[in-house]
């Protein structure tokens, strides 16, 4: 039987490439935050945590969970979700990848461990992943050092054997294709 997890999307993005806050960005007709929680929910979590900044708004019945440590990115989310939950693992999902499918966020979850998508070159997708909370005392190293990137979070999780890399088939490259710029008009092409 697996152990029980929580999931956290991560919408607090500056979205600066984009140009206006991705979270809000319409994707068949729903915001895309309310996308993202649709392949999160049928799940299951113990609890969903919405990550965000401040100045956000999502009122959808889950936990809001603003960074204690702002402008710290991804690695601030973490650290603040992971503060927020009593849940000993994490789903995270970025709201910017909107071709993630449900059933390999559901494999993540069931490998029952922390565990990482990881491309054949060694690049992790830390933004669709499963952390343990054991990983906390290093991701707040991390954060307290200013080294704010999730890839070196990842490989000393993955060093420490807090996380287990999970290889990215060819045919799953598509759903790490996220949106960092906002897609022009069909008149604009």
């Amino acid at each position: 039987m697996n152990t029980p997890f929580a999931a956290a999307l991560f919408a607090g993005g500056r979205s600066r490439r984009f140009g206006s806050d991705k979270a809000l960005h319409h994707v068949g007709g729903i915001p895309l935050w309310q996308h993202q929680l649709k392949r999160i929910e049928p799940l299951m979590p113990v609890e969903i945590l919405i990550s965000c900044n401040p100045d956000q708004s999502f009122a959808h019945g889950h936990r809001v969970v603003t960074d204690e440590q702002p402008d710290s990115g991804p690695l601030g989310a973490l650290v603040s979700c992971l503060h927020a939950t009593k849940i000993a693992r994490l789903l995270v999902l970025a709201v910017d990848l909107p071709e993630m499918p449900m059933n390999f966020l559901g494999e993540l979850v069931y490998a029952d461990c922390g565990v990482v998508p990881v491309h054949g070159s060694g690049m992790p997708e830390p933004l669709a992943a499963v952390y343990p909370v054991e990983i906390l005392p290093i991701a707040e190293q991390q954060l307290s050092a200013g080294k704010l990137a999730m890839r070196e979070l990842v490989n000393l999780g993955i060093r420490d054997g807090l996380l287990q890399p999970r290889a990215i088939a060819d045919n799953e490259l598509g759903f790490f294709s996220n949106l960092n710029e906002a897609p022009r008009a069909e008149s604009d092409a």
